[in-house]
């Protein structure tokens, strides 16, 4: 009897300490996804409204049309854009 409880609390012990250096490896992990994810926060995306891609607003080719400001991911998007919007 005193055998099986003794077997029983190194098992648990054994069980809490890997389940503490489990959680603590998975929050150090989940941490580090979180730092990384912050410096990218900083690029801001634009949608091109011709071909509905992403594109980071510093990379973005700008456009003037109809008085509104319009950001495209490269000339030829932009160019398409401003020849079906000629009026």
């Amino acid at each position: 009897m005193i055998r099986g409880v003794l077997i029983f609390l190194v098992i648990f012990v054994i069980y809490s300490a890997l389940r503490t250096v489990v959680r603590s490896a998975v929050k150090a992990f989940h941490d580090d996804e979180q730092q990384r994810g912050r410096r990218v926060i900083g690029d801001e995306m634009v949608l091109d409204p011709e071909c509905r891609t992403y594109v980071v607003k510093d990379r973005a080719v700008t456009r003037r049309i109809r008085g509104t400001l319009k950001h495209f991911c490269s000339d030829v998007c932009a160019g398409r854009y401003e020849e079906k919007n000629r009026t």
